[in-house]
């Protein structure tokens, strides 16, 4: 039997592990999209938390990044140290959650290269790319005839 689409919580060191899968997983290119489009989600307080947290970690680089624009995050966590501070700041698995389903990294394994191996990922990536491993007939011939 099947579960349906029960909303089940997801605990915060899974959003970050969903998020450094995907991270390890993606093109540079798409990473930058992602991480543009998942802070440019956020509400500006949540911005605000985070930024001030990587702040706190980084020196020069982080203090001239402005906390309302997403292109300068993205370029930020170019940087290894960035990524560090940012998943260990407050508010992280927020933005680990919205990059991990951002529009980029959705498109990216539903009709991009990654939907190539999608069958390879785990079952909460081909769930988020609205892929099923198997067919709703599972192999069996059609009951209604045809090809």
């Amino acid at each position: 039997m099947k579960r349906g689409n029960a909303k089940h919580f997801i605990s915060e060191d899974e959003q970050i592990a969903r998020y450094a899968y995907v991270l390890g997983n993606v093109p540079a290119a798409l990473a930058d999209r992602a991480y543009a489009a998942a802070f440019q989600r956020l509400t500006g307080s949540q911005r605000e938390q985070i930024m001030s947290g990587v702040r706190e970690q980084l020196s020069a680089g982080a203090q001239e990044t402005a906390p309302d624009d997403p292109e300068a995050f993205a370029m930020l966590m170019r940087n290894l140290h960035a990524r560090h501070a940012l998943v260990t700041a407050p508010g992280a698995a927020a933005l680990a959650a919205a990059f991990a389903t951002s529009p980029p990294i959705v498109a990216y394994f539903t009709t991009g290269a990654g939907s190539v191996a999608i069958d390879q990922q785990p079952l909460w990536l081909q769930e988020l790319a609205g892929h099923e491993s198997a067919p709703r007939d599972a192999g069996w011939p059609s009951r209604f005839g045809g090809l």
